[in-house]
C-alpha cells in the first residue's frame, strides 16, 4: 500500500502561525517560577490564552488536512509531519490542556505555588504537542523523554507528601527504560535506514516488502512496542499509575486523558515499522490482553473513586495495545479519542462521583435473576454488533477480527447489564442499541479517513492463529462472568478471596513499592 499521500503545503506564514502555538506554551514555562507565583491571575490568563490559541489552530489545521493531505515542513531546526493522524491527536490534546487549565483556576485558587504549577504544565503540554507532530525520530525521543521530565515536577508538586514521592519515583524509573528503548530503536532506524526522517524511513518500508524481515528490523519494533508498553503503564509496570493520586486533580486528567496515549499513538505512527513484525505484535496481544483483563478485575473492587479510575486507564490502555497488536488501528484511533474525552471528564467531576456514587444502586434481586440477566446481555449484544458490522462494514473473518468483536460484545454485554439492574424497561435497551450502532458507525467512518495512514497487518490463516483466537475470545466470555460475579459480590469463599487479593492489586504495587524503598527510599 502507499504510505505517503500526495505533498500538500501550508503558507509559510501559517507555518509561522501553527508553530507559535507550542511555542508560546514554552515561553510561559520559560519565565522564572518566583515571577508567575506572585502573579497567578495573570499566569492562568497567559496558559489559557496559550491553550485557546492552541486548540483554534488545531482545529483550522484538522479542516486543512481533511481536506488537502498531509504536510511536511521545517521550521527553525524542527521537522514537522502532519497528517489526519497527527491533526486529530493534536486537536484533542489542545482542547484537553485547554479544559484541564481552565478547571486548575479554579481547584487551585488560593495556592503560593499556581505560577509554578502553571509553568510545569506549559512545558509538559508543549511537549506533548512537538512529540504528535515530530517528523524526525530524534525529535520525537527527545519529546518523548521531555514528557517524562516536565511530568515528574507536576506528580511532585505536593512535596511533603510520601505517596506523591513514591509514586513519582516510580514512574521516573520505569520511563527511563521507556527512553532507552526508544534510543535503541532511534540507533538500528538509522542504521537501517541511513536517515531518521520519518517520511522518508515510511518511504523506503513501503518500497521495499520484506523491509521488516531482518533482524535489526524485528530488534526495531520490539523496542518500539516495549516503549509504548512502559509508557501505557502495562503489567507489570503499572503501579506507578494508580499511586499518582496525590498529584493535583487536573494533573491527573491531563496525564490519564492525554499523556498515557502516548504509547498507543508511538504505535499507530510508527506501524509501518511494527506491522510485519510477528514478535512484536505478539508482545502486543499478550502483555494488552492481560493487563486489560488485570486492570478490569483490581477496578471492580476500589473503594477510591480516583484510584478505580486509575485501574479503568491501565485497562483500556491494555485493550488498546490489544488493538493495535491485532491491526485493528482504527479501532485504536477511535479507542484513544473516546477515552481521552471520558477520562478527562470523569477524573474532573471524580468529586462530585463521590456524593451520588450511592444514589444510583441497583435495585435488589435474586442473585440468579442477576446473573441471568447477565447471561441474555451476550447474545443481544452479539446480534446488535453483528447486524451492524455487515451493514456498515461487511468483511471477511478473520481470527483477530474474531477476537476484536468477542471483546467489544463482551464490554457491551457488562454495559447493558449495569443498565437492565437498574431498570428493565424499554429505555436501557434502546440506549444500549444506540450506543453499539454508534460504535460501528463512527468506526467506520475512521477506517475510511484514518485506514490509509497506518501500514495493516499482513492476513494470517491456519489452526494455530484460530486456536490462539478461541482462546483469546475464551479468557474475555470467562472474564465478563467474573466481573459480574465480582460486582454481585457473590457469596463464594473462593470468589472472597479473589475479591480481596483484586482489591490489593494482587500486591504488584506492594512489591513495586518495597523495591523503590530500598534503592531509592523516601523520607518520611
Amino acid at each position: 500500500m502507499d504510505i505517503l499521500l500526495p505533498e500538500q503545503h501550508f503558507s509559510a506564514g501559517y507555518k509561522t502561525l501553527f508553530m507559535c502555538g507550542p511555542a508560546l506554551l514554552i515561553l510561559i514555562g520559560l519565565i522564572p517560577s518566583v515571577w508567575l507565583n506572585r502573579r497567578p491571575d495573570l499566569t492562568a490568563g497567559l496558559t489559557s490564552l496559550a491553550a485557546i490559541f492552541n486548540a483554534t489552530m488545531a482545529s483550522t489545521t484538522l479542516l486543512f488536512l481533511l481536506l488537502s493531505g498531509e504536510s511536511y515542513f521545517k521550521w527553525s531546526g524542527l521537522t514537522v509531519y502532519l497528517d489526519t493522524l497527527a491533526g486529530l491527536v493534536y486537536l484533542l490534546v489542545s482542547a484537553l490542556l485547554f479544559v484541564v487549565i481552565r478547571f486548575s483556576r479554579e481547584y487551585l485558587a488560593g495556592d503560593p505555588q499556581q505560577g509554578s504549577y502553571y509553568k510545569w504544565l506549559s512545558l509538559t503540554g508543549a511537549a506533548v504537542l512537538l512529540l504528535i507532530i515530530s517528523g524526525n525520530l530524534l525529535q520525537f525521543t527527545l519529546c518523548w523523554m521531555a514528557i517524562s521530565l516536565f511530568l515528574h515536577k507536576l506528580l511532585v508538586f505536593y512535596r511533603n507528601r510520601p505517596g506523591a514521592l513514591l509514586a513519582a519515583r516510580k514512574k521516573f524509573i520505569i520511563s527511563r527504560l521507556g527512553d532507552l528503548c526508544l534510543i535503541g530503536s532511534l540507533v538500528l532506524v538509522f542504521r537501517d535506514y541511513g536517515t531518521c526522517d520519518i517520511r522518508s524511513i515510511f518511504a523506503q518500508v513501503a518500497a521495499v516488502e520484506d523491509a521488516q524481515s531482518t533482524t535489526h528490523g524485528s530488534w526495531t519494533a520490539l523496542l518500539l512496542v516495549t516503549g509504548a508498553l512502559l509508557k501505557s503503564a502495562q503489567f507489570p509496570f503499572h503501579s506507578w499509575l494508580p499511586d499518582t493520586m496525590e498529584t493535583p486533580t487536573p494533573v491527573s486528567a491531563l496525564m490519564h486523558a492525554g499523556i498515557i496515549n502516548a504509547g498507543g499513538f508511538l504505535i499507530m505512527r510508527f506501524s509501518p515499522l511494527i506491522a510485519d513484525a510477528a514478535l512484536a505484535n505478539q508482545l502486543l496481544v499478550i502483555i494488552g490482553g492481560f493487563t486489560a483483563l488485570f486492570g478490569a478485575f483490581v477496578m471492580l473492587t476500589q473503594a477510591s473513586i480516583k484510584r478505580a479510575l486509575a485501574f479503568s486507564t491501565v485497562s483500556q490502555m491494555g485493550f488498546m495495545m490489544l488493538e493495535c497488536g491485532l491491526g485493528a488501528y482504527g479501532l485504536a484511533l477511535l479507542h484513544l479519542v473516546a477515552h481521552s474525552c471520558y477520562k478527562a471528564y470523569a477524573f474532573l467531576r471524580s468529586g462530585s462521583s463521590v456524593a451520588t456514587r450511592f444514589s444510583a444502586l441497583p435495585k435488589l434481586r435474586p442473585l440468579s435473576a442477576e446473573f441471568g440477566l447477565a447471561i441474555v446481555c451476550l447474545p443481544v449484544c452479539a446480534l446488535i454488533f453483528t447486524t451492524s458490522a455487515l451493514l456498515l462494514a461487511p468483511t471477511t473473518i478473520t481470527a483477530e477480527g474474531f477476537v476484536l468483536a468477542t471483546a467489544i460484545i463482551t464490554g457491551m454485554a457488562f454495559f447493558l447489564w449495569n443498565l437492565w439492574r437498574q431498570e428493565l424497561a424499554l429505555r436501557p435497551m434502546t440506549t444500549g442499541l444506540l450506543v453499539v450502532a454508534a460504535l460501528a458507525g463512527v468506526y467506520h467512518i475512521l477506517h475510511e479517513f484514518f485506514g490509509h495512514l497506518v501500514r495493516q497487518l499482513p492476513g494470517a490463516g491456519g489452526v494455530i492463529p484460530w486456536t490462539l483466537a478461541i482462546i483469546l475470545a475464551g479468557s474475555f466470555l470467562g472474564a465478563y462472568l467474573l466481573c459480574v460475579a465480582l460486582s454481585l459480590q457473590l457469596s463464594n469463599s473462593a470468589l472472597g478471596r479473589l475479591y480481596i487479593h483484586a482489591r490489593n492489586g494482587f500486591y504488584i504495587n506492594t512489591l513495586a513499592n518495597r523495591l523503590i524503598h530500598h534503592f531509592w527510599p523516601v523520607k518520611l
